[in-house]
């Protein structure tokens, strides 16, 4: 099956589970991911970054950073799924938006400010994967920062057969010459999140997750170019 076909599927099934809809997790992800983006950005004027967000999905992280202080006049977003696009338009009418293979996608604009918030895992296929983030970096505006967040295992292995761990070490090949950083162990394991919710607990969550020791290792990685 071609991989963005399969994606398309994978995502109208997962809109339809509640859990994944209505469980208690997602909540403190996004307190976590707040957090680490007000460090990651907090020398970086806002009023004047354009953004371009690839997978923009339904458009929740593009508020979170417009909740810091982007103007939506300077927000680009790309989404390749149907559904996910209309969500996306209805939501942030204000913004540029493009429904869309994005490697197919012409664009004559650099950004200051690219993400790819947990995208890369999604496309199974290796090579579109690369190319895709290759393209993001050729787009990025010199001095400009790419934040990038994801599941990494160098070895590549097929978590499920709707995601692929990424490798950090040919991540990094990409980017010779260019300042990275790497901020680690930002969100708990969801298995200890689900766990606790389940146990009436998920008040707890933020303590736990700034304990660091039980979260995910898999990093933000900002690159500087």
């Amino acid at each position: 099956m071609d991989d963005l076909k399969r994606m398309e599927q994978f995502y109208d099934a997962r809109k339809k589970d509640s859990w994944s809809l209505f469980h208690c997790y997602p909540f403190f992800l996004d307190s976590a991911q707040t957090e680490i983006l007000t460090t990651i950005l907090k020398e970086t004027d806002l009023e004047k970054t354009t953004l371009l967000d690839i997978g923009a999905g339904e458009g929740n992280f593009l508020l979170k950073l417009m909740i810091l202080g982007l103007s939506p006049q300077n927000i680009t977003a790309v989404e390749y799924l149907e559904p996910r696009f209309q969500s996306l338009t209805q939501k942030l009418p204000h913004i540029t938006s493009h429904h869309g293979d994005f490697l197919k996608l012409e664009l004559t604009t650099k950004y200051t400010l690219i993400t790819l918030m947990a995208v890369l895992t999604s496309i199974t296929d290796n090579t579109l994967r690369y190319q895709l983030f290759s393209k993001a970096l050729e787009t990025l505006d010199e001095g400009g920062s790419l934040i990038l967040y994801d599941y990494f295992d160098d070895r590549e292995p097929l978590l499920s057969e709707n995601y692929r761990a990424l490798s950090l070490k040919k991540v990094l090949a990409y980017t010779d010459g260019m300042q990275v950083h790497l901020l680690k162990n930002v969100y708990l394991k969801s298995a200890y999140a689900k766990g606790l919710c389940k146990l009436g607990l998920k008040n707890l969550i933020p303590f736990v997750q700034s304990l660091k020791i039980f979260n995910a290792p898999y990093p933000f990685i900002v690159i500087q170019k």
